[in-house]
């Protein structure tokens, strides 16, 4: 009932029904349970702030840290492609067969894309799906790596026999002069026909010196007979080097001698027209052609 102001005698009556009036009071206790519950949130989550700032804080250090592995991971990956290249290009140089597929320390194969199925474990979060192809690219690097430390092993291996063999192999020049006569036969200086000759003569002053055209021990250092004054080097691998008519020896029997080192002065001793070295090559005791073995 509205009760008007003084004066007036007339009264307004306003009628609700029942149903409209129960609406109302249950509406006004849903706001009031509803605001009491977000209040609660709020509050709630007011109190929880600092544990969601340190939450993120941590999450923003993972991915700075993933941000991190990928970049190195990435290097790693420029350095292994790098040292493919380097191992194939020395592969070409030593002329090594590339290896077959088959012989490839680790296997391939597998479906494409999400793999899912008893006892694997989807990844639920973008870094945990970034951290797993990470994981993939470090194990496919790291098996890589691995066939290239052989391939490497192999091909220092490989290297190591050659510069054995580059070791002993006479390829240097014993003296600058001019070759006056080549390995083969020949019409003998001293008038008796065709002769073979064992070796080359290099025509040069009398006191030049020789040089060890590779490293070896000496075997002999005497005279023999039309040789003269001969000196003889074994350089292994089969491979012996003499040297003949020399005037003076520099080195003495068993001496080890290195490439390059002085070891005679050239002569004019026995059966001989003048001063000249005569350089001989023997390989298993066979002579073959100094020539064949000069680099220089």
């Amino acid at each position: 009932m509205i009760f008007p102001d003084e004066g007036t005698n007339r009264v307004k009556r306003l009628c609700f029904p029942r149903f409209l009036i129960w609406f109302f009071v249950f509406a006004l206790a849903g706001s009031l349970g509803l605001a009491g519950y977000w209040f609660h949130r709020y509050q709630g989550m007011t109190g929880n702030a600092p544990i969601y700032q340190a939450d993120e804080n941590l999450n923003n250090r993972h991915q700075a840290q993933i941000a991190a592995f990928a970049q190195r991971l990435e290097e790693l990956n420029g350095q292994v492609g790098r040292l493919k290249g380097f191992n194939e290009r020395l592969r070409l140089m030593a002329n090594l067969e590339k290896p077959s597929q088959k012989d490839d320390i680790f296997g391939v194969g597998g479906r494409e894309g999400t793999t899912s199925g008893p006892g694997v474990r989807l990844a639920s979060t973008s870094a945990e799906r970034r951290l797993q192809v990470l994981q993939r690219d470090l194990d496919r690097l790291s098996a890589e790596s691995e066939t290239e430390r052989q391939l490497q092993r192999h091909l220092a291996k490989f290297l190591q026999d050659r510069r054995s063999i580059l070791a002993s192999t006479p390829s240097l020049w014993p003296v600058r002069g001019w070759v006056t006569s080549g390995f083969g036969t020949r019409i003998s200086p001293f008038g008796k026909g065709k002769k073979f000759h064992s070796g080359v003569d290099i025509s040069t002053r009398r006191g030049t010196p020789i040089i060890a055209p590779a490293g070896g021990v000496v075997t002999f250092a005497g005279w023999e007979g039309g040789f003269g004054r001969m000196l003889a080097i074994n350089h292994g691998q089969g491979i012996v080097t003499r040297y003949a008519h020399v005037q003076k020896f520099k080195v003495k029997l068993g001496q080890k001698v290195e490439r390059g080192q002085t070891i005679a002065l050239v002569g004019n001793t026995g059966r001989s027209t003048g001063p000249h070295l005569h350089y001989e090559v023997l390989l298993s005791g066979v002579p073959t052609n100094p020539m064949y073995y000069i680099l220089d």
